[in-house]
């Protein structure tokens, strides 16, 4: 075919299927192409989300070794030096063993138990010794913090409560109630049943030690 003649029947055709062609493999590759930005964006946007998550558990596990480091700072004065087991001079009991055996149980008498009875009442907690001491050293420094603020409110107590090292997982409960902020403090750990009560209001300040159970959720005044 020479430039300028018309096109035969069977030259049209070939040439209105090569445009067919030409134009389905262009419309490909752009489907392709907008494929590809698609993943692209999907797996840029799941490797920001998992560092987001992984900076976010990072930032949470520190938060839980300085509150462990503060409560170990706090409660140092209370645990006591561990006692000597004997003295120079002291004699070795084990060199003077009994002269007499022990009393024997009769033999219609069975030992006693400590299985309570079933209709008995739960046994409340009780702080130790150690328990009892740490609250009132988290108290002192919590009661001065909070008394500085005159009007107290929700968010100024947690500011405070955060500032001192104990984090918003061991917040509880803080409201404004009764012209007071008031709110509960988790710190138990290691079955520890340590847990403080608080009422910010200026110079009328006041946090309470008292014993929770070590098991379970802490849910105060529920």
């Amino acid at each position: 075919m020479r430039y300028g003649e018309p096109l035969s029947e069977n030259s049209a055709m070939t040439l209105k299927r090569l445009l067919k062609v030409t134009t389905a493999t262009a419309l490909a590759a752009v489907a392709l192409t907008a494929c590809g930005s698609e993943q692209a964006g999907g797996r840029q946007r799941h490797t920001a989300n998992t560092v987001d998550a992984q900076a976010a558990a990072g930032r949470d596990s520190d938060a839980q070794v300085a509150f462990i480091e503060l409560l170990e700072r706090v409660g140092a004065p209370c645990v006591p030096d561990a006692p000597a087991t004997t003295r120079p001079g002291d004699p070795d009991p084990s060199d003077h063993p009994p002269t007499r055996p022990g009393e024997l149980l009769p033999v219609d008498e069975k030992p006693p138990t400590d299985v309570p009875s079933p209709t008995a009442a739960p046994e409340q907690p009780k702080l130790n010794a150690v328990e009892a001491c740490e609250g009132r050293e988290h108290g002192k420094r919590i009661t001065q913090a909070l008394a500085a603020l005159k009007t107290p409110t929700t968010a100024q107590v947690r500011q405070k409560l955060n500032e001192l090292g104990y984090i918003d997982s061991r917040v509880h409960g803080l409201e404004a109630r009764r012209d007071a902020v008031r709110f509960f403090l988790d710190l138990r750990v290691m079955g520890g049943q340590l847990a403080l009560e608080g009422a910010a209001a200026g110079k009328e300040t006041t946090v309470e030690a008292f014993a929770y159970p070590a098991e379970g959720a802490f849910t105060p005044g529920d």
